[in-house]
């Protein structure tokens, strides 16, 4: 698999207050009491971020991807949720951000969810708009249409042959590129890919534009692994092996190491180098090590050698059913 995850966010504020750095105490409980009783028939509940416990923040940053604005404004700020629904971060970086997340390439899946959400909460709710700059959002790049979507790509075979001109050839058409950042380092060969500008851009175009553009990454991450298993079929072997030696035998690996390790497992098992006994999926795999998820499996929170000790050991076991 190539496209690990997607995600689309929209970002919107309510007309009449402040953006949420300057919004008081009491501004930002009538925020709340309004977006709880637009979404309350929904299903939704809401949990709010200062009633958590550090276990609690970090499954919320691991498992819903929460940024560092929900925890910097943890006393009004919190998340919605509701059973097969978009999730709602209340007073994160904005009033009302809606998120809907997918594995695999489903853009216009996702975003008509997300989508349909907004224009419910639209009836009830008066959005800040301008005329001129759209949707108003704390972050100026996000004005237009107030809406971000990014695509999570394995792109191992084009790391292997250099991935810096395809990372520059994007910026330059107007895409943010960025590494997949862990606790010691980025990682070369998974990328997040998104548009830089929504101002002047619709929707529908603003995903079309991602969703073609993926599609061309995918195409040439495809050539890359055909070059590579005709052209460098020792090479790959080598990494494959190398990676499934160290997963399987490790005492103690990082959270940077074993993501590596874990996209050269996964280009060997996609190139036919070894066959496992049972189907994996990287994003969910990868998930299931980092440091966030050890500790809340633990419910405890550990120092970096436990953290790297017990991930070792988790990763052993994992390797013993897989292979």
């Amino acid at each position: 698999m190539i496209v690990l995850k997607t995600e689309v966010k929209i970002f919107r504020n309510i007309s009449g207050f402040n953006f949420v750095d300057k919004i008081d105490i009491k501004s930002a409980e009538e925020i709340e009491n309004k977006v709880t009783e637009t979404l309350f028939p929904l299903g939704y509940e809401l949990r709010k971020t200062k009633e958590m416990n550090s276990l609690d923040k970090l499954k919320l940053y691991e498992s819903y991807n929460a940024t560092g604005d929900i925890f910097k404004n943890e006393l009004i700020s919190g998340i919605y949720t509701s059973s097969q629904k978009p999730n709602v971060f209340l007073n994160d970086s904005d009033h009302i951000v809606i998120q809907s997340m997918s594995d695999g390439l489903e853009l216009e899946k996702i975003y008509d969810n997300a989508d349909k959400l907004d224009d419910f909460i639209a009836e009830k709710v008066k959005f800040a708009y301008s005329e001129k700059f759209g949707f108003l959002t704390s972050n100026p790049n996000l004005c237009g249409n107030g809406m971000s979507a990014s695509v999570l790509l394995h792109l191992p075979a084009t790391s292997y042959f250099g991935n810096d001109s395809l990372i520059g050839s994007l910026k330059r058409l107007g895409y943010r590129v960025d590494r997949l950042n862990s606790e010691r380092g980025s990682i070369d060969s998974i990328l997040k890919l998104s548009p830089d500008r929504t101002i002047g851009i619709t929707e529908k175009e603003y995903i079309n534009k991602l969703n073609n553009i993926t599609k061309e990454i995918v195409d040439m991450e495809e050539q890359n692994r055909k070059n590579l298993y005709l052209d460098h079929s020792i090479e790959l072997e080598d990494i494959a092996n190398r990676a499934l030696g160290t997963l399987s035998c490790c005492r103690m690996i990082s959270e940077n190491e074993v993501i590596e390790k874990l996209s050269d497992l996964f280009m060997g098992i996609e190139l036919s180098v070894f066959k496992p006994k049972i189907n994996l999926n990287l994003a969910d795999t990868i998930s299931k090590f980092k440091n966030g998820r050890l500790q809340i499996q633990t419910g405890s929170l550990l120092d970096m050698k436990s953290r790297d000790v017990l991930r070792a050991k988790e990763v052993r076991k994992m390797m013993k059913e897989v292979f």
